[in-house]
């Protein structure tokens, strides 16, 4: 869960990737109506003239990304992710020395040779590959793990196709012998991001992320200690066998301010590469940072064929769920307390509200429920940041890439804790059917579904594989921490979930 940031930015010094400037000020909430409209305008004119005229975005807008999304569930998500995305990059504006245009003609322009990188050998021995996760913080193997997924269905935490795909990767040990596969990891040192475990299988990871020496010397320390490897990119000569506290100082590059560099360092590249998407900053920057990646991820595709992309998808957001998980939280709702009754009544029907009041149809006669997780504390850029990574998996995906993005369970993150309303509400979340996991279970759970994708040819990662729908790339091997199966919408639940955690951290 993320925090919700300013919605105004005036700074004129601001370089790299910016929102546009609507009356002397970088504002977002012409942006993030903008796009919205445009990415539905050809579906329903309706709804994008409700999302244009929309007067308070930043309080209404989980109500035009639930239509976005009962929209796309159909034979329309590659148009809307099209017109999103095309929308997006005519939009933002890339500025530098004074002068702006579009994000994708200033890669055009980089500077060349801007990074050097170097490449650290891991020292770490590579055992037998095996499977573990964590059951909170304690790593199971074996039976044991086999009942920690068990435990994931009976709970309603996972929907069993990503339980199943977790078993069949403990079936396939030898899968986890990353050696010779190359992943890019832009955002590598996200709290989220998949380094650790990729380096520990004896990955090759290319990261990218911002300066800062506590965390490339994080990356660098983790890198020697694994049978992996680990390419950094250098602002400037170190020389020859420099020390690793000579390294992490010099490490680093913002995608924000550096797009253009960054791919062009990307493209020289040996590959094949999978190139995952894990960045994350706080606010309007947070729709900057995605909207520069994506940027890169685009001229990468454009440029060479033998790339493979990776997302996490938030579990804060509105999908398509199958008719079966749907099904079971209504079942669940049906059966609520009298208590629970009288406080809907008591508060006009605004707390305790069913997380489906009712099942849909697609054009195709098929089923589903309309999850709507969105979290107003999160706010309309995070919102906006992660559905550029959904729109970019379905459109690339649609063209012949493979491409792996499975939803994340909820997670303590620091965002997350150091936020005390949010903290509560984690805390008290398991009263009402969720699942909270920790930073360390939930980055290696979801590396190791990166790792199934890539090796099981019927994932459907695979462009390969027919999928009755688009939403099902969201669908598949969700990892929800069970808010898909949930009697109660999250958001008319927050608030008692957040006063019976606070009671129980006292």
């Amino acid at each position: 869960m993320r925090l919700r940031r300013r919605t105004v930015t005036n700074h004129g010094s601001q370089a790299g990737v910016v929102f546009p400037l609507t009356e002397g000020e970088r504002a977002t909430q012409p942006v993030g109506r903008h796009v919205i409209s445009a990415a539905t305008h050809r579906v329903d004119t309706a709804a994008s003239d409700a999302a244009r005229d929309e007067p308070q975005w930043y309080r209404n807008y989980p109500v035009h990304y639930r239509e976005m999304t009962r929209l796309s569930a159909g034979l329309n998500a590659g148009l809307i992710a099209t017109d999103g995305l095309t929308t997006l990059h005519d939009t933002m504006r890339f500025r530098r020395q004074g002068a702006e245009g579009s994000i994708l003609e200033a890669i055009d322009v980089p500077r060349a040779r801007y990074f050097s990188g170097v490449t650290i050998e891991g020292n770490g021995a590579a055992g037998e590959p095996e499977l573990f996760l964590h059951d909170d913080l304690q790593p199971v193997r074996g039976a044991q793990l086999h009942r920690l997924l068990d435990r994931w269905v009976d709970d309603g935490v996972a929907e069993p196709s990503a339980v199943e795909a977790l078993r069949l990767l403990d079936e396939q040990p030898d899968w986890l012998d990353l050696r010779g596969r190359t992943f890019v990891v832009l955002g590598a040192g996200a709290e989220m991001g998949p380094c650790h475990s990729l380096l520990a299988w004896g990955a090759h990871v290319v990261a990218v992320d911002v300066p800062g020496s506590v965390r490339w010397q994080s990356l660098i320390d983790a890198a020697r200690r694994s049978p992996g490897r680990l390419t950094i990119p250098l602002r400037h000569d170190v020389g020859p066998n420099a020390a690793d506290t000579v390294l992490a100082p010099a490490a680093g590059a913002d995608v924000v301010t550096e797009a253009p560099e960054i791919a062009q360092w990307l493209l020289e590249l040996e590959g094949p590469l999978v190139v995952g998407d894990y960045v994350y900053a706080p606010g309007e920057v947070h729709v900057r940072v995605s909207a520069a990646v994506d940027a890169i991820i685009e001229t990468l595709l454009s440029r060479r064929g033998d790339i493979g992309l990776a997302y996490l998808a938030t579990p804060t957001d509105t999908y398509a769920v199958p008719s079966e998980a749907a099904s079971a939280a209504m079942l669940e709702y049906e059966g609520t307390s009298p208590l629970v009754a009288m406080a809907r009544g008591l508060a006009g029907r605004r707390v305790f509200r069913p997380n489906y009041p009712s099942m849909l149809t697609m054009p195709t006669e098929r089923r589903f429920g309309l999850f709507d997780g969105l979290i107003i504390q999160q706010g309309a850029n995070y919102a906006l940041a992660k559905r550029v990574q959904r729109w970019r998996a379905i459109r690339s995906r649609e063209a012949g890439t493979w491409v792996s993005i499975n939803v994340a369970p909820p997670t303590r993150t620091r965002s997350v804790v150091n936020n005390t309303v949010l903290e509560s509400a984690y805390l008290g979340s398991g009263r009402f059917g969720l699942n909270v996991f920790t930073p360390q279970a939930s980055r290696h759970v979801m590396a190791a579904l990166l790792v199934h994708d890539l090796f099981n040819e019927r994932s459907v990662a695979h462009a390969g594989v027919v999928l009755e729908n688009e939403m099902d790339l969201f669908a598949t091997e969700a990892l929800h921490g069970g808010l898909w199966r949930a009697p109660y919408e999250p958001r008319s639940v927050l608030g008692f979930a957040a006063v019976t955690g606070r009671f129980s951290r006292s």
